[in-house]
């Protein structure tokens, strides 16, 4: 008895000090028109312990957080069922406290709540929601829409590893305040501007694809991939030159590509990526499944000169 007392106490206590958070780590971050801040799961389940410390993290910066009931819920395909996911979103939709809402994490299953979600309501409520990897489904769709203010930048479970200069770089972001400029490498030189379109590979493939697709039109784009391989990859970005995606965009940046199975053949591929493009194409922004991961407010004007990129609001 007193064996088993001692098991639950100290899983008790290794729970607490997982879900500790780094001290401070967030304070000055989210503005004072962020008072709540939404947690939910519209994609793949998250790990529960990274996400209780980054509630927990953000509360102690003073945001009140409301975490959906079925944010850890996890079906036969590694996430909640479409009618839970789509309850929590459209429950936090509906809830006039709500500011802000950040997934997560990525995953799979975003695009399945398109059809469900009321966008007027979106709009009306004029949300943020920020997250990016699969939540790309949800930031296009809201650009397409032309509802709330669509966000790439970490999820939840990125926030708990984000580095000092993605924080700072956020804050800029939701202030609508410049961030400091940086330094692209050229692929193509040339100087452009344009508002930001931006999110992973597969799902910018998807996007174009779908009813949703975002107009592109003028627009500077950011990229970031993770996990394929360069065969998948050149897939993607053929599909999207075949549909005119590229067609009429200002200039490419080609942020991190993270985990690639042939590492070895990623610049070929990006000099590949380059020719077919008439645009200017550059590569080296932070923002992508790394813990820099510097946020792309859809609604921001980028301006690259002289390989230096700077965002106007």
């Amino acid at each position: 008895m007193l064996k088993k007392a001692f098991v639950m106490f100290t899983a008790a206590i290794c729970l607490l000090s997982t879900a500790a958070p780094k001290k401070g780590k967030l304070n000055g971050v989210f503005p004072e028109n962020i008072k709540c801040i939404a947690v939910l799961s519209p994609a793949s389940t998250p790990n529960e312990k990274q996400i209780r410390t980054g509630v927990a993290m953000l509360e102690e910066a003073g945001i009140k957080v409301k975490l959906y009931p079925h944010t850890f819920v996890k079906g036969k395909k590694g996430r909640a069922p479409l009618e839970q996911r789509l309850a929590d979103f459209n429950a936090a939709v509906n809830d006039p406290e709500v500011d802000m809402i950040i997934p997560g994490r990525g995953g799979s299953g975003a695009n399945e709540l398109l059809p469900h979600i009321d966008w007027n309501k979106v709009r009306e409520r004029k949300l943020i929601l920020m997250g990016f990897s699969n939540i790309t489904y949800l930031t296009c769709a809201m650009d397409f829409h032309k509802a709330g203010y669509p966000i790439a930048g970490p999820n939840v479970g990125r926030l708990v590893k984000a580095t000092p200069g993605t924080l700072k770089h956020l804050s800029c972001v939701l202030r609508k305040q410049s961030p400091a400029p940086i330094t692209l490498t050229p692929l193509r030189k040339g100087d452009a501007s344009g508002r930001v379109i931006a999110g992973h590979l597969s799902m910018l493939d998807g996007n174009c694809n779908s009813k949703y697709r975002v107009d592109t039109t003028g627009r500077i784009m950011f990229i970031e991939c993770v996990r394929r391989s360069t065969e998948q990859m050149d897939k993607h970005f053929d599909s999207m030159m075949k549909k005119g995606f590229f067609k009429d965009v200002k200039a490419v940046v080609l942020c991190h590509f993270t985990n690639i199975r042939d590492k070895e053949n990623l610049d070929k591929m990006f000099e590949r990526w380059t020719s077919k493009l008439s645009c200017p194409v550059y590569k080296g922004y932070p923002y992508g499944h790394e813990n820099s991961n510097h946020a792309l407010d859809y609604q921001a004007t980028a301006v690259i000169k002289d390989n230096v990129l700077t965002f106007t609001f």
